[in-house]
Parts: C-alpha cells; sequence; structure tokens
C-alpha cells in the first residue's frame, strides 16, 4: 500500500468517528429535549378516547381504565343524576375529546332542563395535556350559564 492509498485509509477513519459523534451528540441532545417537553406538558398517553357518563346510583363506579375529568350533579324528581366526562385510558375508540364535550354539553343542557343543578366538580390534577384544560374550561362556562 503507498502513502496516498495509507492517507485515503485515515482520513476515511477520521469521518466515520466524527459521523459516529455527531449522530449520538444529537441522539443526546433529542432525548433531553423529549425529558423537557414531558415534564413542561405532561406525558401523553399513546390512546386518548373518552365517554360520557350518566348515572342515577348514589356514587359514580369508577373502573382502572376510567379517569373522571368533570363532573355535575343535578336533583331531579326520581333522585340524583350524575352526568360524568371521562377519559378511557388505554382503551381504543370510544370518542374523541371534541365530540365527548359537545355530548356532555349537549346531556348537561338536558338535565338543566329537566331539574336543578346541584354541584359541578372539575378533576384538574387529572388534566393530561393543554386540550383536555381547554376542554373542561369550555364545559364549566357553558355549565355556569345554565
Amino acid at each position: 500500500m503507498d502513502e496516498g492509498e495509507e492517507l485515503i485509509v485515515y482520513i476515511g477513519y477520521v469521518l466515520g468517528v466524527l459521523i459516529l459523534a455527531a449522530s449520538g451528540i444529537l441522539a443526546w441532545r433529542n432525548s433531553r429535549i423529549i425529558k423537557h417537553d414531558r415534564k413542561t406538558k405532561g406525558a401523553i398517553p399513546a390512546v386518548s378516547s373518552y365517554t360520557v357518563q350518566v348515572t342515577r346510583q348514589s356514587k359514580l363506579e369508577e373502573s382502572g381504565n376510567i379517569t373522571t375529568l368533570l363532573e355535575a350533579t343535578y336533583q331531579e324528581p326520581e333522585g340524583i343524576v350524575r352526568v360524568c366526562l371521562c377519559r378511557m385510558n388505554g382503551t381504543i375508540s370510544e370518542l374523541k375529546l371534541n365530540h365527548a364535550v359537545q355530548i356532555m354539553e349537549h346531556t348537561c343542557s338536558e338535565f338543566a332542563d329537566k331539574g336543578a343543578a346541584l354541584n359541578v366538580a372539575s378533576y384538574h390534577e387529572a388534566l393530561l395535556n393543554e386540550d383536555e384544560k381547554s376542554a373542561l374550561i369550555r364545559i364549566e362556562q357553558a355549565l355556569q350559564k345554565q
């Protein structure tokens, strides 16, 4: 091997090391960005779907895969009715958030026409992201107008 060929091999080695170092630095910075985003925005679940539950029982029965975000209670002649906006954790395709909010507003409007509103409870500590926060604020404002 002559001197020119050796030089080309050494240049190849140096370029390879530089490329590996640059990719390592980029991966490290990317992981820091992702970690920062999760801290500021909260961990966004892989699957988020929502449901609206209407119960006439004394207490809402929650299962492990349901998180209540907002609960409105109404007094009717037949008894107390609870209307809850819930997030279905790890369940595919109940409702999208906007659709669940529309159903919640409509359902609460119907019960407000039939009976007296007793209580509205929001569970802000259960929120995972800004979309849920703005949806909760929207529902709270709509319920205050009833």
